[in-house]
């Protein structure tokens, strides 16, 4: 098995980022420090991460391969932070501590998150090439016409450099509301790519306040039809997210 699958399979990280450990030459195989990514292992090499041997954790085959996870706000999607000690870390178990998660969610957002100790499963949801969907649904400090909003967030908009693009933006009828016809407070906007707080940038260009916003769905896996209260977790399957039953 090629050095980065093998490593992320050992639950290091993400391919991506066991990518970067390797060419930084921190892993040694059999005492030679490797940065070939086309490196074959095997269970029978003997792996150093950093000087410490990498081995599978205890306990690993019972725990579950991925987790969904409902994000409240004021929680970092991070390890750790020395500005902050509130991460959904904190909220999880122990054996959980050493999970990647696919996808962050800012300080201020809240809703569904993947962790997993597969890598490979990482590289699958958060990988543009996949083009895994994300839907959220935002409230917005007044009500909007929102097929104006909608064409131009679907076409694009400039900000910081780079061109913000929704694949699909409409109400998200949430709640009944009494606005005039044609006019919303909350809005379901799905992505393909998500960029660093890509939503609330968009947002910004058209002088929008976001009051609220909630990670309804990955993939296939949506919280309305997914009871998950926040703060907790549920084990999921790789089906249930990408639509394959036989993963």
């Amino acid at each position: 098995m090629r050095i980065n699958a093998f490593l992320a399979k050992l639950g290091l990280g993400s391919r991506r980022k066991v990518e970067e450990l390797v060419l930084s030459g921190r892993v040694k195989i059999n005492g030679n420090t490797i940065t070939d990514l086309s490196f074959q292992v095997s269970e029978e090499d003997s792996i150093l991460f950093d000087g410490k041997p990498v081995t599978k954790e205890e306990g690993s085959e019972t725990r579950p391969k991925i987790i969904a996870f409902n994000k409240p706000p004021g929680f970092l999607t991070s390890h750790e932070d020395k500005h902050h000690e509130n991460t959904i870390f904190t909220l999880l178990p122990e054996s959980f501590q050493k999970y990647n998660y696919a996808g962050r969610l800012d300080l201020d957002s809240r809703g569904l998150i993947l962790l997993s100790i597969d890598g490979n499963f990482i590289q699958k949801v958060t990988h543009p090439k996949n083009k895994i969907d994300k839907e959220y649904i935002i409230s917005l400090k007044q009500p909007v016409s929102w097929k104006k909003i909608a064409e131009e967030f679907m076409l694009g908009v400039r900000e910081g450099g780079e061109t913000l693009r929704a694949l699909s933006v409409k109400p998200a009828n949430v709640v009944p509301e009494k606005t005039q016809p044609g006019f919303t407070s909350y809005l379901s906007i799905i992505l393909k790519e998500g960029k660093k707080r890509q939503i609330r940038r968009m947002c910004k260009t058209k002088d929008l306040v976001v009051l609220d916003l909630y990670r309804i769905r990955i993939g296939k896996l949506d919280l309305r039809n997914f009871h998950l209260e926040e703060g907790k977790y549920k084990e999921v399957t790789e089906g249930q997210v990408l639509g394959n039953p036989t993963a």
